[in-house]
C-alpha cells in the first residue's frame, strides 16, 4: 500500500507537468499566437501569470490578497510581498515599471535567496504546463521570441487587429541564419517549445560576484569563440561569438543577481543598459534586446551604503527596493 501511494504521486505529478514538445515552422507558430496571443507575453506576464495561477485568497474585510503560491515556504513578511506583486503587475501589463531591476534588501535569512528560488522554480514548472507553454526560434543561443521576424512595418497592424504586441529584434545569428540559411523567407524559419530550466541554462540566469580582477563580463555578455575565427575569418561574424552569458541565456525568463551591490562597476552599467533599454551589448555587435525579469538581493547593510552614494544615482533611478524583514 504504501508504494502504491508513492507510485501515484509520482503519476499524478507526470501527469500535471507532462510536457509536450513542439517543433514547427514560423507559419505554423504564427497560427497558434493568433489563436492564443498570450502565448506571446512578456517575462514579467508570464511571472505574474504563474503565481497567480497556483491561486489568490482574498481577505475583503482587510483588503488583502494571499499568493498560495508563496504560502507554504515564506511566512510573515505579508507586506514584502504585496509590493512584489505590485511590482509584477504593473511590469505585466507593459507600464515603464518592467524596466526597473528588482532589489530585494534585508538581513541575513530574511527569505530574500528563498523569494528567488521559488520564482526560479515555479518558472521551471510553469514552462511544463499547457497554460505557460512558450516558444522560441530552434537555432537561436537565446531562444528569442519568433515574432521578432515580423517586419516593423507590418506590427501596428498585428496590435489594431490581432492585439499581438511584437517587441525587440532578431539577435545578430538570427539575421544571419535568415539571410543566408532561410534566404530571407521568415516562413521558413523553424520554432519549437522551449522549457525553461536554470540547469540546463534555458531562460534562468544567475551571476555571483566575485574578485574583480579577475571575473569577466562575458560571464553575462558572452565571448568570442577563437576556435570559430579561422573558420568564419572575423571576431564581427556571429559565428564566432558564443551568445552564452548570463544575460543571454536569461532572455525570455528571469536573471539573477546574487549581492548586486558587491560587484565591480563595470558589471552594473550592463544591468543599467539592460534595464533602461532592454538591451545587451555584445562585443562588436549591436545592441541586442533582451526580454528579461532582473531581480538582486543584498544585505541591509552595503543597501544602506549604495543609497548614500551619489555616483549610484543612475543605478537607483532604475531599481525599485523592496525590504524583506
Amino acid at each position: 500500500m504504501m508504494m502504491e501511494g508513492v507510485y501515484r504521486l509520482l503519476d499524478e505529478h507526470r501527469q500535471r507537468f507532462h510536457i509536450e514538445e513542439w517543433e514547427g515552422t514560423f507559419r505554423e507558430y504564427l497560427s497558434l499566437v493568433v489563436e492564443k496571443p498570450q502565448i506571446a507575453r512578456s517575462a514579467h506576464k508570464r511571472i505574474y501569470d504563474m503565481i497567480r495561477s497556483a491561486g489568490v485568497d482574498v481577505d475583503e474585510e482587510a483588503g488583502k490578497e494571499t499568493y498560495r503560491f508563496f504560502q507554504a515556504h515564506l511566512f510573515g513578511i505579508h507586506h514584502a510581498l504585496a509590493q512584489v506583486m505590485e511590482y509584477f503587475k504593473a511590469a505585466a501589463i507593459g507600464s515603464d515599471v518592467r524596466r526597473r531591476i528588482l532589489l530585494l534588501y534585508g538581513p541575513p535569512s530574511s527569505g530574500k535567496s528563498e523569494l528567488v528560488i521559488r520564482l526560479k522554480r515555479g518558472l521551471e514548472e510553469y514552462s511544463r504546463t499547457k497554460e505557460g507553454a512558450l516558444f522560441g526560434i530552434a537555432d537561436c543561443p537565446q531562444h528569442e521570441e519568433p515574432l521578432h521576424l515580423i517586419p516593423h512595418g507590418l506590427r501596428p497592424k498585428f496590435q489594431s487587429e490581432y492585439g499581438i504586441t511584437v517587441e525587440g529584434d532578431l539577435c545578430p545569428r538570427c539575421s544571419l541564419n535568415l539571410k543566408e540559411k532561410y534566404q530571407d523567407d521568415i516562413y521558413q524559419v523553424p520554432v519549437r517549445r522551449i522549457f525553461i530550466s536554470e540547469k540546463d541554462r534555458v531562460g534562468i540566469g544567475t551571476f555571483v560576484p566575485s574578485d574583480p580582477k579577475s571575473q569577466d563580463i562575458a560571464e553575462l555578455v558572452g565571448s568570442i569563440d577563437l576556435s570559430k575565427i579561422g573558420e568564419f575569418g572575423s571576431e564581427s561574424d556571429p559565428r564566432a561569438y558564443r551568445f552564452d552569458g548570463e544575460l543571454n541565456i536569461a532572455n525570455r525568463g528571469m536573471m539573477e543577481f546574487i549581492e548586486m551591490l558587491k560587484a565591480d562597476e563595470k558589471f552594473l552599467y550592463v544591468l543599467l543598459t539592460l534595464a533602461q533599454e532592454r538591451n545587451i551589448k555584445t562585443g562588436r555587435f549591436p545592441l541586442i534586446y533582451a526580454d528579461e525579469c532582473v531581480i538582486s538581493h543584498t544585505n541591509e547593510a552595503e543597501f544602506k551604503e549604495f543609497m548614500s552614494d551619489e555616483r549610484s544615482e543612475a543605478l537607483r533611478d532604475r531599481m525599485i527596493a523592496v525590504r524583506i524583514p
